[in-house]
């Protein structure tokens, strides 16, 4: 089942990210992504978009002590894609971001709640946009378009 789907980071951009952290808490999130939409319904599905690469920019950085992550900036050709809705007020966007890592309790979700503070230039990243998968098999991104049926 099609759990999310958004822009997934290979390992150097992984250990990049890690490396700018100013302050890595206790649980390092090794699946670095952007999300564009938590359990997407048929229409929300983006199989054209599904295994192409993406230039974004980490713009911001942010840390509460629970939450550590950094706002991105996205390329105006996938501004409409990006429909990652706050779940408390269903008609405000989240902030793009992404979780590099946690203090245990933390929600990776809380991270848009982060006051993000300019970074002193944009630092330009590649991703590949993809769907998280749960299925029989376990959990993983999947590069290959979904059918329809798949996505609950």
């Amino acid at each position: 089942m099609l759990n999310y789907e958004g822009i997934f980071f290979e390992a150097n951009v992984v250990e990049l990210i890690h490396s700018l952290e100013t302050e890595k808490l206790s649980i390092v999130n090794d699946e670095i992504h952007c999300t564009f939409k938590y359990h997407p319904n048929e229409e929300e599905v983006f199989d054209e978009l599904v295994g192409k690469s993406f230039e974004v920019f980490l713009i911001g950085y942010g840390n509460d002590g629970m939450n550590s992550g950094f706002q991105i900036s996205l390329p105006d050709e996938l501004i409409p894609y990006y429909i990652n809705y706050d779940e408390q007020n269903p008609d405000i966007l989240k902030v793009p971001h992404i979780t590099a890592s946690l203090s245990e309790g933390a929600k990776a979700s809380s991270t848009k709640n982060l006051d993000f503070k300019p970074l002193k230039k944009p630092i330009r990243i590649i991703g590949k946009f993809g769907y998280w998968i749960k299925d029989k098999n376990g959990e993983y991104v999947s590069y290959e378009p979904i059918s329809k049926s798949k996505t609950r």
